[in-house]
């Protein structure tokens, strides 16, 4: 598998949002995308309320951001503990707003919400 410079974020890893100083520092570039699935609220434990996806080719479009950087894999296991036990690290397709199309990381939901 080829090396993964990109993450997908759709909740407050974003630009503007009260942590996306955790990617900022790595030094990239952002693009809009979005993903297809279902968008929800985390219902119980330490991440209730925040946003969780689940990936689905028939589900509606997911709008967020695409974070590119040769820095990256410095820091996604820090990312990983840090989107907590809900959610769980995959590669997938990422559409972008050129109409192209890019693998990336997303933080997926793990279990049923």
């Amino acid at each position: 598998m080829s090396k993964i410079n990109s993450i997908f974020v759709y909740g407050t890893l974003q630009i503007g949002k009260q942590h996306e100083n955790i990617l900022r520092e790595l030094g990239g570039n952002w693009q809009k995308g979005y993903v297809y699935g279902k968008l929800t609220n985390v219902s119980a434990g330490p991440d209730y309320g925040y946003p969780c996806l689940k990936l689905d080719k028939k589900g509606v479009k997911i709008y967020g951001m695409v974070f590119d950087s040769k820095n990256l894999e410095k820091k996604i296991e820090e990312i990983d503990k840090f989107e907590g036990k809900n959610y769980k690290r995959v590669v997938t397709e990422i559409y972008l707003e050129n109409g192209s199309k890019i693998q990336a990381y997303l933080y997926e939901l793990k279990k049923k919400n």
